[in-house]
């Protein structure tokens, strides 16, 4: 079976990160293809070696670059900045009937799927299942869905009408389907849940690889996540405010980078944290940080199915996280942790029950144990979704 996989870039990011968990599952099993708006970032030296990368030969490259790819020569930051302000003013659909310029048809697939969710109607973000429904001939055509449909701002007449023209839509746990078929009830029939694949053996091997020793005769914990608005670590810093201002013992490690970073760091300094929160900076190697933790802190204002809940749980950690589309169903139901209110005090509390009486973290811990760890159910999921 030929498969197109069209996806933006390989820079750090979640659903990067899931597309190449997929690709190792599927590559000896499919002859796959990817295509990327820009073969940019660093999980491109992750890819199965026989996974052919192509990229798009038009405009729509220009949706793959980050500003820091586009800054590297003058003529791409400028095309970048132009379609980037035509989306804000006209909308996406305008600009991607310009981008669309010079592309050639690539097919014929037995599948072709858009791995990237579109955004708002003036982000600039997504045109994955533009692509897919506009340039490839496929006897198949899925789209996957990344995002909690109606608060990550996807939720649109324009997003909505393309989803239509699909024959199927994976959404990555059942939360986002029920998010999604809210807003789409009419689209029940071609749309399931696909769960993210994960590279188990990976990130047991690169959490030893590199161990790490975190700070002895206290709590620890970690957020690894990219350091944007909607991550909630802002507030996850206001929390641990309120922590310590009840003297309890703890050190909090944020593993990431992002557009918030300065913001973060500044309002550390200014509550007097700086002895008690640590920013480390974006890692390709997370995975010792999360072995040697006591907790993972998931402190987002919203989520899909955030792929750290699974890679700390099978590394023995339990995770805390705020109430999410997907968080009940991949922690509490599972016994790997705790979900608590959606705001910087919910998160205060919970954190604080958990502090006063750490037994509950070993206790989980030792749960977890019996706690089997696989892909079988996410590869049935996959397989079902496009044959």
């Amino acid at each position: 079976m030929r498969i197109l996989i069209v996806n933006n870039n390989l820079h750090i990011g979640g659903v990067q990160k899931a597309l190449v968990n997929l690709l190792w599952n599927i590559h000896d099993r499919y002859e796959v293809t990817l295509l990327l708006f820009s073969p940019d970032g660093a999980y491109l030296a992750e890819l199965p070696r026989d996974v052919k990368v192509i990229q798009a030969d038009s405009a729509y490259r220009y949706l793959g670059m980050t500003r820091e790819d586009a800054g590297k020569k003058p003529a791409d930051k400028f095309k970048r900045a132009f379609f980037a302000a035509m989306t804000r003013l006209f909308g996406r659909g305008s600009a991607i009937r310009l981008m669309a310029a010079g592309q050639r048809r690539l097919g014929d697939y037995d599948v072709a799927i858009s791995y990237l969710h579109n955004g708002g109607k003036r982000a600039f973000y997504g045109g994955c299942n533009d692509f897919v429904l506009r340039h490839v001939s496929a006897g198949k055509k899925a789209a996957f869905l990344h995002c909690d449909y109606l608060r990550s701002g996807a939720n649109t007449k324009e997003n909505s009408a393309q989803y239509a023209q699909f024959d199927r839509i994976a959404a990555c746990s059942e939360g986002c389907r029920r998010a999604f078929l809210s807003a789409n009830p009419s689209l029940e029939r071609k749309t399931m849940v696909v769960q993210n694949c994960h590279r188990y053996d990976a990130i047991r091997t690169k959490a030893v690889s590199e161990p790490i020793a975190l700070t002895p005769g206290v709590i620890n914990l970690v957020t690894v996540a990219r350091l944007g608005r909607e991550k909630g670590v802002g507030r996850a810093v206001q929390a641990i405010r309120l922590v310590k201002d009840a003297k309890t013992r703890l050190h909090y490690y944020i593993i990431g980078d992002g557009v918030e970073r300065a913001e973060i760091q500044k309002a550390i300094a200014e509550s007097g944290l700086s002895d008690v929160v640590t920013l480390c900076g974006a890692s390709v190697n997370p995975y010792g940080y999360m072995k040697a933790a006591d907790l993972l802190l998931i402190p987002s204002l919203s989520e899909a199915a955030p792929l750290v809940i699974e890679e700390a749980a099978s590394l023995g950690t339990p995770v805390l996280s705020t109430k999410t589309a997907s968080a009940d169903e991949m922690i509490t139901q599972r016994g790997l942790g705790w979900v608590c209110e959606n705001s910087a005090a919910g998160i205060a509390r919970q954190l604080l029950e958990l502090l006063d009486n750490p037994a509950l973290l070993s206790e989980t811990r030792a749960q977890m144990q019996d706690v089997v760890f696989s892909n079988q159910t996410a590869m049935e999921q996959f397989e079902k979704a496009i044959e």
